[in-house]
Parts: C-alpha cells; structure tokens; sequence
C-alpha cells in the first residue's frame, strides 16, 4: 500500500524524462485512401465512416452475445418438448441449468478474454471468440441429448465473457472522444438487437434454426473483422509505433494524427507505470467506488430482468394469457431496443442519478404488478377478473423491460469505467464484473426452485422488494458522474468529508443547494 501511494504521489508531483517515441508525419496517403488513383489526400479533419465501421464490426460480437443471452427464452420450452417434436423433454430443472451455465461460462470467459487481449491483442481476441462461438454454436446445432446442449451452452457463455471484455475495449480504443459515447451506447443496442434475433427466428418453433442463424451472424462478424486494424493502443502497448500511427491514420481517415497519436502514447505509458494490489481497493479514495459498482451490479442482476428474459416465454404460458408466447415476446424484445435507444440520447443529458431512480421506481412498480397478476389468477379464483387483466403481463414486463433498459441495463457498466481511478480500474472491473456474472448464474438457476417455493408471485415481490432497497442506496449514496472528468470524480472521493455530503438529499438537509435541482438540459449559446 505504501509503496503503491509513494508510485502515485511521484507520478502526480514531476514528470519523467522517457523515450522519444513520435513518428514524423506520414509522408503516405491513409490506408484505403484514393490517393494512389491521383485524387487529393484527404484534409485535416479526415472522415468519421472508418471508426464507425470499426464499431460496428466490433459491435457485431456484442450482437452474437445477445443471441447467447437471449436463446434459452425461445429455445426453454422447445426443449421440453418430445423427442418426436425435436425436444429432448426437459424438466424445469433441467431447462434451469440450460439457462444458468451460460453466466456460468461467462465468469471463465472474462478472464479468457483478458488473456486473450495481452496476447493476441483486440481483433486477436475478437477473431478467437467469433471462432469459439462458431464451434459453440454448432455444438447447439448437432446436439443429440440434453448434456452436449449444457456443453453448448457452457461454451457459449465462455465466448459470452470474452465479448463482454473485448468489444468494448476494442470501441473505447478505436473511436474518437466527441464520438465515444455514442458508439460505445452501441455496445448494449447491438446485445439486445441479438436478444431480438433468437426470438424472432424463435417463432419457427425449432431450436435448431435458432442455433443456425447465430452462425450466421458470427460468419458475418468474422467477416467484417478482416477489414478493422487492430487498436492503435495495443501496437503501443507492444512498442510497435509504426503500426500503431498506420491504424491511427486508417480510424481516422487522415494522416493528421500526431496531437492523438501522442495522446494515446501518454496514456500507454503512464497505464504502464501505474498499477495496484487488491489491498489498494481497501483505501479510503478506492473503497467507495468499489461499494457503487458493486451495489449497481447486485442491483442489476437482483432486479430479476435476467430471469425474465431467461424464462420470458414460459412467463407468458404460465400467465394464462390467450396471446400467443412468442408474439409477447417479440413485442418485450422491441420495448427493450427502444429503450437502449432511448437511453443512449438521454444519457448525458438527464445523468445518471436521475435515471437510475427513475428506473428502479418503474421496475418496483413493473414488477410488483407482475406478481398482482399471478396473485390474483393462482389465489383469489377469479376467473372474469383474471380474463379481465390478461393483457397485464405483457403491459407489466414492457414497462419493466423498459426501465431496465434507460437505467440499471447500461449504467451500472458505464459508472464502472467512470468512478475508479486508473491505477485499481483493472483489478476493481474485473471484480465487479466476475461478481455481476456469478449473481447472473444464481438468479437464472434458482428462478424456477424461488418459484416452487413462493410461486410466482412471490418470486416477482422478492425482486421487488430488492429494488426497493437499491432505490434508497441510488438516492442517497450514488453521486452525480454526468458532466464530470475522471479527476473530478476521484477528487469527490479523495476529500476529507464523506463524499455522500455532496449528493442531492443531503446537501438539503445540511441546507446546501442540491445538485439534483440544477436545470435537466443547459442551453449554451
């Protein structure tokens, strides 16, 4: 620990003298520019189409992902099915583990991944996942019984971990800084664009063309990734300069990339220098953030939105409800598409505060109406009312499906990378992240045993008795990171007074103006 804040202390009181690595300006045209055909190089601003397709190409692993996550809600009840109608005749139990050994994979991945990252580099990465989910998939594909499937689906969720880690990094590190948070709001659209192509192709009614159409996505994936540079970081992470100004100059369009190329080599380096021990997150500057994440991330999963989504399917033909399953589903798979929408244009506008309390309190409610509906239908004998209300699962899970989405879906991923100083933000991401996917692998295995236990109702309170807890802990404990730098927000943390001092609720009661009171959107003009 001491030595860990001697390294930092000298780091932030002088500079230190190191290798001149810049590169002259490139004499060449940028790569898979016309200026070999005679036509002028481009101008100084270069063009924005190169770093979006590099986004999207990288975006399409997080696509595959969410046909990962998504495929048991089809596929659950298909498998239950005979061996004469192409199931294998699961039981719940079984149908649970076919569901919980994809987070299960996921927790192994996320280590994988990182591996993968130091040594083959992003694309690396990226190209062995999209290999891994092909032969994952395939397995799907040809499974003659229930254990190649668990076998399957375990792969799956390795390749899942993997995604999870190595397209966003690969967007953060490729995409420009007025572009970085839209593209990287594209990460979460493109997981729950996959979530929607597993229901769609769902309605076929074989979970075998579900598993082929995933291969498809992952052909395209890997296709597109044949034509994206590896991130410029990385080359200067392994020292390779020049390798690292030709990406540059490819993201960019452009062969004015010093002022950036030597921004990034900054950024290299002093990562390099930095680093930290698990005891480090125990300080006084670090432990807060790493309570936050942690919180966020028990709140997402505690929330029961994995659940749902698992087990969306049988949800419906549990409820009763004459419309059919896979049409409700459809519709919670478009409510959640444009939610993520929704909150990718709100996000910095409305903060993140905000929208985490808004979110929680329309899910308590979501949820809460969820389980009035299978109270009254299993309990009260109540026929006509129950008829009459048979539209109130649907209408509960898309309002629940949607406040997931706008706040504690992309949030709690986006504080991650925004409250831990740079020093411990490897080690504290990486905890929060196996912690995320090991309460996804509880929640999704033991849904259908609450159930049996508490029926459905009860299960859907539970959730919502949860998020009625992380309500308070967002209102009174989660600070305000929108508009922030990172220096900003590790000097809220790095202050004598508790930092919760200058959240909303608390400044009023220590009669200070409250923060949350400032105007929604400044105007500048």
């Amino acid at each position: 620990m001491a030595d860990y804040r001697a390294r930092l202390q000298s780091k932030m009181e002088k500079g230190e003298e190191k290798e001149d690595t810049s590169l002259p300006p490139s004499p060449y045209a940028p790569i898979g520019s016309d200026a070999d055909e005679g036509h002028p190089v481009q101008t100084q601003e270069g063009r924005e189409g190169p770093q979006f397709f590099a986004a999207f190409a990288a975006t399409l692993g997080n696509l595959v992902m969410g046909t990962s996550i998504g495929w048991s809600s089809p596929a659950g009840p298909l498998l239950a099915k005979t061996e004469q109608e192409d199931g294998f005749n699961l039981t719940d139990d079984e149908n649970s583990w076919v569901g919980c050994l994809m987070p299960a994979g996921a927790l192994l991945g996320g280590q994988v991944g990182g591996l993968l990252m130091t040594k083959l580099g992003r694309k690396g990465a990226m190209m062995t996942g999209a290999a891994m989910f092909a032969i994952s998939y395939l397995l799907l594909v040809v499974a003659p019984n229930v254990w190649v499937i668990y076998v399957g689906r375990f792969c799956t969720g390795v390749c899942t971990g993997i995604c999870s880690i190595v397209c966003p990094v690969y967007v953060a590190e490729t995409a420009t800084a007025s572009r970085r948070g839209f593209l990287g709001s594209c990460v979460q659209l493109m997981v729950t664009f996959g979530v929607m192509l597993v229901i769609v192709v769902g309605v076929c009614g074989s979970w075998r063309w579900i598993s082929i159409s995933c291969l498809v996505m992952i052909v395209v994936w890997m296709i597109a990734l044949i034509f994206v540079p590896e991130t410029p970081a990385h080359y200067l992470s392994q020292k390779k300069y020049r390798e690292a100004r030709e990406s540059l100059e490819w993201l960019r369009g452009t062969v004015h990339v010093d002022q950036e190329y030597q921004d990034i080599l900054k950024s290299v380096e002093e990562s390099a220098k930095l680093s930290a021990g698990l005891g480090d997150l125990f300080s006084s500057s670090n432990l807060a953030p790493f309570i936050i994440s942690l919180w966020l991330m028990l709140g997402q999963q505690f929330s029961g939105m994995n659940a749902v989504m698992f087990y969306c399917v049988s949800i419906f033909q549990q409820s009763g409800s004459s419309l059919n399953s896979n049409v409700a589903n459809i519709i919670i798979g478009g409510v959640q598409i444009v939610a993520t929408i929704f909150a990718a244009l709100v996000m910095d506008k409305a903060g993140r505060r905000l929208l985490l309390n808004f979110s929680s309190s329309l899910m308590v409610i979501s949820i809460g109406a969820l389980g009035a509906f299978f109270y009254i239908a299993d309990n009260l004998g109540d026929e006509d009312l129950a008829k009459k209300i048979e539209l109130l699962p649907v209408a509960s899970l898309s309002l629940f499906v949607f406040a997931f989405s706008i706040g504690f879906g992309p949030i709690p991923w986006l504080m991650m990378s925004e409250l831990f100083s740079p020093e411990v933000k490897s080690l504290a991401s990486s905890i929060s992240t196996t912690f995320n996917w090991t309460l996804a692998f509880l929640v999704t295995k033991f849904f259908t045993t609450m159930v049996a236990a508490v029926t459905e109702a009860g299960a859907f309170w539970m959730f919502g008795g949860f998020t009625i807890l992380t309500f308070f802990f967002c209102f009174f404990f989660v600070p305000e990171t929108k508009g922030k730098s990172l220096d900003e927000i590790q000097q809220l943390f790095r202050s004598e007074k508790p930092y919760f001092f200058n959240i909303g609720p608390w400044k009023v009661c220590r009669g200070e103006e409250a923060e949350d009171r400032r105007a929604l959107v400044q105007e500048e003009f």
